[in-house]
């Protein structure tokens, strides 16, 4: 496919023009070394793939090797009210032949202790999730090593095409870069979250427009922003400004971008990003342990993974680089809301697993959600990355700022005119009680005026305070428009959650003591617990599974460093239990003493409090 193939011929001068732009600004994909799928065209995969409708029972609708994209839209009309989806992998690879191509094809790379990153019940939620692949519909083992032998084998490998898509809104230019890869293979490869078949991400630059270079020119475009498809991020934290020290550029205007090994997601630093999954079941226990944890910790708690699952992201950039200037070029192919496949295939573009948690379902392609609705990124490119409150240039700002004080003008003089209006009625009402009472039958009457005074006089009170900070206001915008409009600020003062890499090193995440307790933890407890269920005697089961919770909990601390702490935790919360335990007791045995008890206080409490009310009069 060319970029004639999917642009508009009635307008060659504007796809010329934003095939330009593409170019001017084509990111750098660093990959992390060992990765087996980079970009690929969508002609080689759908040619070796085959189209399937889902229901009751999924069935082919065009076989592998007679798929094209006109069929593939054909199909897609013939079937409008069934989803459909491409099957690349038709036949798994066996055992022997994954451990063949896996000994051909080593990755070379040194994983991440990811479970010493959270606490014991995280690590217990982790044994679920892995459980949990043994129902769910899941990509099968084998699939992965298949679509590598597919991909490097027929031909797949050989170009790496992006699909880039040029719009211009809100005095903005926005390209999109839309990067298509045969499958996801970050759990099995790189013991990630999930495995699917076909994956699009995505990198977003925003231009901002000024003026022509020359009278009646173009006008003249400079980059603003970058934004990429990540894991966890929305909004905000998926954007840094042209000029951020974590945002490496490559000759002023080729952004570099750290792909995820196995996920392709993008990162902004390379390193081993810590990916956690909170399952939603857990999503209020989650908030509560943080705000818990606050309360106890005196400290911010936003950063704590909770009971999250982790996962290593490798995002290392040591491997393959495709870009201007690297390794492989890129080959642009231009596409917008006409291009037939983009509109027109609502199904997804590898093999639907029908996974209830949709991880490891195959997405859909760039224009559509799986569930056939148009994405949030191509609908709307700058809310996705809440652009919307950010003019392109300093000129803007200055203009709303023009704009907020003849605004402010407005309001205030409305607020002098009501100041006025509303303290003469004030003093209407007053002059009204002065009257009302040298009369005795319009005592009553008075004094509903006073009160209607009152109110009056403090609704201009109300009015004077809002005047004032409109004033206020006011004032320091004038001031910073003298000064030559608001002043830059820090590239990273909008983000939120700063996307930064794990450090493996950090000694209170990292000890070998730590990762070695953090593997072998959870099959520990496990056989402790089968343990103690064998024990003859019943009565030895309670106290043998608190002392066995007691000891797990010290050495988990010892691994953490954090022994003294979780010492004084542990004996604040056994006296506690042991005084409500005994109180419990001693009610259950002497419950109408407890209740005489009880009954006694109360009263106790009730005369002191009448006493000292009485004493206050």
């Amino acid at each position: 496919m060319t970029a004639a193939d999917s642009t508009d011929p009635a307008d060659p001068v504007a796809s010329s023009d934003d095939l330009a732009l593409l170019r001017a600004h084509e990111p750098i994909l660093a990959y992390t070394k060992g990765e087996y799928f980079l970009p690929t065209d969508v002609e080689h995969y759908i040619a070796a793939a085959g189209l399937w409708r889902d229901g009751d029972k999924q069935a082919e609708v065009v076989p592998a090797g007679e798929l094209d994209l006109e069929s593939l839209l054909a199909a897609s009309e013939q079937y409008p009210g069934r989803p459909l989806f491409l099957r690349y992998v038709l036949k798994p690879a066996g055992g022997r032949e994954v451990r063949r191509w896996r000994k051909a094809h080593p990755t070379g790379i040194r994983r991440t202790g990811r479970l010493a990153a959270v606490g014991f019940v995280a690590r217990l939620i982790d044994v679920l999730l892995r459980l949990s692949l043994l129902i769910r519909g899941t990509v099968p083992g084998g699939v992965m090593t298949k679509a590598a032998e597919q991909y490097h084998g027929g031909g797949g490998a050989s170009a790496s095409p992006y699909y880039g898509r040029v719009l211009r809104e809100g005095g903005y230019v926005i390209l999109q870069y839309w990067y298509f890869y045969a499958a996801n293979d970050w759990r099995s490869t790189f013991g990630g979250v999930n495995d699917h078949e076909a994956d699009w991400e995505m990198v977003t630059v925003y231009l901002a427009e000024g003026a022509p270079a020359i009278p009646d020119g173009p006008p003249t475009v400079s980059p603003r922003w970058v934004a990429f498809s990540s894991h966890d991020y929305t909004g905000d934290d998926l954007r840094r400004r042209w000029d951020d020290p974590d945002l490496t550029v490559a000759g002023g205007t080729h952004p570099v971008v750290f792909a995820g090994a196995g996920s392709h997601s993008g990162a902004f630093l390379a390193g081993d990003y810590l990916v956690t999954v909170n399952p939603r079941f857990l999503g209020t226990a989650t908030r509560w342990w943080k705000r818990g944890a606050e309360l106890m910790l005196r400290r911010d708690r936003s950063e704590d993974h909770g009971f999250g699952i982790p996962f290593i992201d490798y995002a290392r950039g040591d491997g393959v680089r495709v870009g201007p200037g690297e390794d492989r070029e890129w080959q642009p192919v231009l596409i917008d809301d006409d291009t037939p496949w983009v509109r027109g295939f609502r199904g997804l573009w590898g093999v639907d697993t029908r996974d209830w948690a949709g991880g490891e379902r195959a997405p859909a392609g760039p224009r559509y959600e799986r569930d056939g609705m148009v994405r949030f990124s191509w609908a709307d490119p700058l809310g996705w990355a809440g652009l919307h409150k950010v003019p392109p240039n300093d000129t803007g700002l200055a203009h709303s700022l023009e704009n907020r004080i003849a605004d402010l003008d407005v309001r205030i003089a409305e607020a002098d005119e009501q100041t006025v209006a509303l303290q003469q009625g004030a003093r209407d009402r007053l002059a009204e009680v002065r009257s009302l009472t040298t009369e005795f039958q319009t005592a009553k009457t008075a004094a509903e005026r006073l009160g209607e005074a009152g109110v009056a006089e403090q609704s201009v009170m109300s009015l004077i305070r809002e005047r004032t900070a409109m004033a206020e206001e006011r004032a320091v915008h004038v001031n910073v428009l003298k000064s030559g409009g608001p002043p830059l600020q820090d590239p990273q003062a909008h983000v939120t959650r700063p996307h930064k890499p794990y450090d493996p090193g950090d000694r209170k995440h990292h000890g070998i003591l730590l990762q070695i307790w953090a593997a072998v933890s959870v099959p520990l407890l496990f056989l402790a617990v089968a343990t103690v269920l064998l024990l003859p005697d019943d009565r030895e089961k309670i106290p043998t599974l608190l002392a066995i919770l007691v000891i797990f909990a010290a050495l988990e601390a010892l691994a953490r460093r954090r022994l003294l702490t979780t010492a004084v935790s542990l004996a604040v919360i056994l006296v506690g239990a042991g005084v409500v335990i005994s109180a419990l007791e001693w009610t259950a045995r002497h419950a109408r003493d407890g209740f005489l008890v009880a009954m006694g206080l109360a009263a106790l409490v009730l005369l002191l409090v009448n006493v000292r009310d009485f004493f206050k009069r």
